[in-house]
């Protein structure tokens, strides 16, 4: 399952995603974005699930792989 939850983030974050205890996820978007802005997070951060990259520790090769698979 997963939840979504607009939060108020600072403008240079878009989103997030997050595993809960019950083994589930939340994908949080920045209630600050457009909707286009937030689809395109939504999509980033279900991408980050479908890869297993919650499982990986570097953080910047994670985001660089995530963002050569958008192009």
């Amino acid at each position: 399952m997963i939840n979504v939850q607009y939060l108020d983030l600072p403008c240079t974050i878009h989103g997030l995603v997050r595993e809960n205890v019950d083994d589930s996820y939340t994908i949080i978007l920045n209630s600050r974005d457009t909707r286009e802005r937030n689809l395109q997070t939504y999509i980033h951060e279900l991408n980050h699930l479908l890869h297993g990259d919650l499982e990986k520790i570097d953080v910047q090769a994670v985001e660089a792989e995530a963002h050569k698979r958008e192009v």
